[in-house]
């Protein structure tokens, strides 16, 4: 089956199905190509960092993998990894707009904690900053799982409506002044909600006057960083064309994994193309054919898990054009799952 390099290659699926292993196997074979791979994780569960043997103090840092430790025949060749780091990502769009010793805003530490609500928002910057540096020929992103790609995927939607709209009736109604002249008059003449109205009085006798400067202080950083977030507003728009990226949406040989599958795949086709794989991992079928038991009930469980297993493929062929098999790993060493897949992806394009 023909795979196409593209610029992005967008690895889905929900939990438990291997998607951060199949993932990093793809840039491992990608490498040895020959191709210039960034592998990024946008899961604030980083099971990339097992998986790539990283440290947290790697986090927020472009880290390069020796591929040699995957793929004996590309040991002179390396791969570069990277765990999301919301924090980090601000503290570089900050330090481009001279606002270093502003990030000491409370409520900034806690938006860009790992689970602190703009990790999708900051994947969004991070993968836009590297595709601008042009220094990669793929950058693979391996995914959060299930509802949490979904808000990746819209994070976009987030941002202009942010810029749009929050940011005004907030200084506003507070009567704090944007620094910068040049945001739309047309923005400034809208009239202040009663929602945010009644919010930031409820926070200011909740919290006290103190707090709420925090925060207006926190969404004035934010403003003043727009030109990198509003520039991050087309990366929605490349991942619709063909020919920026490929998209995987993997899942196992499990009935409720295919099922899970079909239903993020109905959430996310709108952002998606005609070039979206669907890739069933842990299929059992080379370990059952090669298995001969003599046992009456041993062969009865074969038969059946062999037509359960072929009737989900048969199901996954009806519903996705391009469907790929990858063999179940029988290793506890994440080493090995990714240089088995690896090889998994070698023999797909044979």
């Amino acid at each position: 089956m023909s795979i196409p390099n593209k610029k992005v290659e967008i690895f889905c699926g929900t939990g438990g199905v291997g998607k951060t292993t199949l993932a990093t196997s793809r840039a491992v074979a990608l490498c040895e190509s020959g191709l210039k791979v960034l592998l990024i994780t946008i899961d604030p569960a980083k099971r990339l960092k097992q998986v790539l043997g990283l440290k947290d103090s790697d986090s927020g840092h472009v880290v390069s993998i020796n591929n040699g430790d995957f793929c004996e025949n590309s040991k002179e060749d390396s791969f570069d990894a990277l765990l999301l780091s919301p924090a980090h990502t601000l503290q570089r769009i900050a330090k481009a707009e001279g606002l270093e010793s502003e990030l000491e805003n409370r409520i900034l530490k806690v938006l860009t904690r790992p689970y602190g609500g703009m990790n999708e928002i900051m994947a969004v910057l991070e993968v836009q900053f590297h595709l601008s540096s042009n220094k990669y020929d793929t950058i693979v992103l391996d995914t959060p799982p299930g509802k949490h790609f979904l808000d990746f995927l819209g994070a976009t939607r987030k941002i202009e409506h942010f810029f749009d709209k929050s940011f005004v009736e907030i200084f506003k109604f507070l009567g704090k002044k944007v620094t910068n002249d040049s945001a739309p008059k047309k923005l400034f003449g809208k009239i202040v909600s009663s929602g945010v109205k009644k919010l930031l009085k409820y926070l200011e006798k909740v919290t006290g006057g103190d707090f709420v400067d925090i925060f207006i202080d926190a969404v004035s950083i934010l403003y003043r960083c727009r030109e990198h977030f509003l520039s991050a507003i087309d990366f929605q728009h490349e991942l619709s064309k063909q020919e920026f990226s490929n998209w995987f949406l993997v899942s196992s040989a499990e009935h409720h994994k295919v099922g899970e599958a079909m239903h993020l795949f109905d959430e996310a086709q709108r952002f998606m193309h005609s070039d979206n794989f669907l890739a069933v991992n842990k299929c059992l079928k080379p370990f059952l054919e090669n298995w001969h038991p003599s046992a009456k009930e041993l062969k009865t469980l074969k038969s059946t898990m062999l037509t359960r297993e072929n009737e989900l493929k048969m199901f996954a062929g009806k519903n996705f054009k391009k469907v790929l098999e990858f063999s179940e790993i029988l290793s506890a060493e994440p080493k090995v799952h990714v240089s088995d897949l690896a090889l998994g992806w070698k023999l797909l394009l044979a």
